[in-house]
């Protein structure tokens, strides 16, 4: 486990092989659908600048799963 302190909170994160590699998954994934390889068809196409955020969330909370104490 890693961990990132700031001022207000502490995150602990697993950072595992398997969580880099179903990270990198996700996001062949999201290029793969979006038909997307490059910067700049991702920025100048609606669906993939729309898509991205959820892409992330679910990232963050169902793959890395970052667990964060507030101080």
């Amino acid at each position: 486990m890693k961990k990132i302190e700031t001022d207000d909170f502490v995150c602990e994160y697993d950072d595992s092989e398997s969580v880099k590699n179903a990270v990198f998954e996700r996001v062949m994934e999201f290029f793969k659908t979006h038909e997307s390889f490059s910067g700049e068809q991702i920025m100048q196409s609606d669906s993939p600048t729309i898509d991205a955020p959820s892409v992330l969330a679910d990232i963050a909370d169902d793959i890395i799963k970052f667990s964060v104490e507030w101080k």
